[in-house]
């Protein structure tokens, strides 16, 4: 399968994991995210990069190749996570202005309610949230789907916001917001990328950040 064909069957397989888990929304807890969509969205992503990287866009096109630098790619990952925390509360009240309610994360109240579910979400939430979603959003659909077109601005802009839009998407079991939010968060950790220079690190470091800002804060609010 040729890379482009690959990659686009690859969007439209997240996406699909996004369908399953606004489909099992209703379960309880975070049964809904581990019973199906997250092996689905595991085994999708694995099967892509193995194709991938065998390809001639390799690691190098997906962003894992660089070299890491610990001081500025994790003070650009800390200002990263700082503007996504800073704009997911100047956009709430837009978000509840135009949906009638903010993001639904109403799943994770029970996983943070006690200190073995906060520890619990939090490893998952690095592990699968910032270094999985990083890996498949920002590194093989959007690094990956530059690179099969040949790399131009155009084309970078085009794999930019589309990795956005399939981010939002996978976000649906959050409602309306959730789209919204995710989405925009995908263009600031996009961003994060283009200014690493293809790195991915920074933004790891920024999901990862952020997501344990809003995962102790909900632990926070049930111990009150």
């Amino acid at each position: 399968m040729r890379p482009v064909r690959l990659l686009t069957f690859f969007a439209l397989g997240l996406i699909l994991t996004g369908i399953l888990r606004w489909a099992t929304r209703s379960l309880d807890g975070m049964s809904g995210l581990s019973a199906i969509p997250t092996p689905a969205y595991i085994a999708l992503t694995v099967f892509v990069v193995l194709r991938i990287v065998r390809s001639p866009i390799g690691w190098a096109g997906i962003g894992f190749n660089l070299p890491f630098k610990p001081i500025s790619h994790l003070a650009l990952g800390a200002l990263g996570a700082a503007v996504v925390v800073l704009a997911g509360e100047l956009l709430e009240p837009v978000w509840n202005y135009l949906f009638g309610a903010g993001r639904d994360l109403s799943r994770f109240d029970e996983a943070a309610a006690t200190l073995p579910g906060l520890l619990t979400l939090l490893a998952f939430s690095w592990s699968f949230a910032a270094l999985g979603e990083e890996f498949a959003f920002r590194g093989v659909l959007m690094r990956g789907l530059t690179s099969a077109l040949g790399g131009s601005r155009g084309v970078l802009l085009f794999a930019f916001f589309l990795q956005a839009m399939v981010f939002g998407l996978v976000h649906a079991y959050q409602g309306p917001a959730g789209i919204a939010g995710a989405a925009f968060n995908g263009i600031i950790y996009g961003g994060v990328v283009w200014i690493a220079r293809g790195s991915l690190w920074p933004a790891i470091f920024a999901h990862g950040l952020s997501n344990t800002y809003g995962i102790v804060s909900l632990w926070m609010q049930a111990n009150s």
